[in-house]
């Protein structure tokens, strides 16, 4: 399969761009760890060390020389990771500007705001993106545009992330909740939460967003209920069937971490979703015409990727028949 190239330029500027966001999110996250304040508070004729977050306190233990090096400890890896936090993030805008310049990046904006989103609300280690955006994560390491890549039929391969998004997450109900009034203004989209996993139990949700028009082209409906189906019966293999991390680039230029599927694994649902469709549909499906690119990619060894269980790959197979069959 021939696939189109990113260009030298823009190859070079996804490579370092691409790194320094990365260094950008590891100290983010390092610094999320150190929530709050340190104070020492006075009760009594005795004094405490105090742990502030979000309002709520609590006392770590009274002062001695352990507590006064921990609180010496904190206020120093505090200042110094902010300190790097600031910089990081010039050089990020740096970036960013230099990736719209030579046009590093393709994934729609309301996506990469979706992802900065959960990033921001400390979600995003505990997501997984599902369907067609997670090509974009396989493609730009691959150095493939892969939204110049035509289905004989159904135009770009990527078309239905401009107007579509699932995100798989494993995070507190009440988490989710706090954290969709900015996802919604983010993105400009509907939102909707329903909860996933066959268990039953509240630890797994699915969250779709519907940009632009807020609804689904007519040739994507399968692919969106399959998708759909897999992550309520499927949510706990989904999210620990192998993880694919990704900085990506937006059309703007903007960045985000994008957790995703294993390769072999979207292309494993992909190619069950094409063979269960009924044979009076004769165009080549959209969904075939992805895990195709993915093979390509693996193939060509531009991703690395690891083969899914057999069971879980019959019970995805069982999964696409009766989408197929309820359609």
């Amino acid at each position: 399969m021939k696939l189109p190239r990113t260009s030298d330029t823009a190859a070079k500027q996804i490579l370092d761009a691409t790194r320094v966001y990365r260094e950008y999110a590891r100290v983010r996250k390092e610094s999320q760890r150190l929530k709050g304040s340190l104070f020492w508070k006075k009760v009594g004729s005795y004094e405490y060390l105090a742990h502030k977050v979000h309002g709520k306190v609590t006392y770590v233990g009274p002062r001695g020389a352990e507590t006064e090096r921990e609180f010496e400890e904190f206020k120093q890896k505090k200042a110094q990771l902010q300190q790097r936090a600031r910089t990081l993030k010039e050089s990020v805008e740096t970036c960013e500007r230099m990736n719209k310049a030579v046009r590093a990046g393709a994934v729609p904006t309301p996506v990469v705001e979706v992802l900065r989103q959960l990033e921001d609300a400390g979600l995003s280690e505990g997501s997984v993106v599902l369907g067609t955006s997670a090509l974009f994560a396989y493609g730009q390491p691959s150095g493939v545009r892969v939204e110049e890549v035509a289905s004989p039929v159904h135009g770009s391969v990527v078309e239905d992330a401009k107007q579509h998004l699932q995100v798989l997450l494993e995070a507190p109900e009440s988490a989710i909740k706090a954290a969709l009034l900015k996802l919604r203004q983010a993105a400009d989209a509907i939102v909707e939460v329903a909860p996933a996993g066959a268990s039953g139990e509240r630890t797994y949700f699915l969250v779709e967003f519907k940009f632009g028009r807020q609804r689904e082209l007519s040739k994507c409906w399968a692919e969106n209920a399959y998708w759909r189906t897999l992550a309520t019966e499927m949510a706990t293999e989904i999210r620990h069937a192998g993880k694919f991390e990704q900085v990506v680039i937006g059309k703007t230029g903007t960045m985000a971490t994008m957790r995703t599927l294993d390769p072999q694994f979207f292309a494993m649902i992909n190619h069950a979703l094409a063979e269960a469709r009924p044979a009076t549909m004769q165009e080549p499906h959209v969904a075939q015409c992805q895990a195709v690119l993915v093979d390509s990619l693996i193939a060509d060894h531009r991703v690395v990727s690891k083969p899914p269980a057999v069971e879980c790959r019959r019970a995805v197979e069982g999964i696409a028949q009766r989408v197929f069959a309820h359609g």
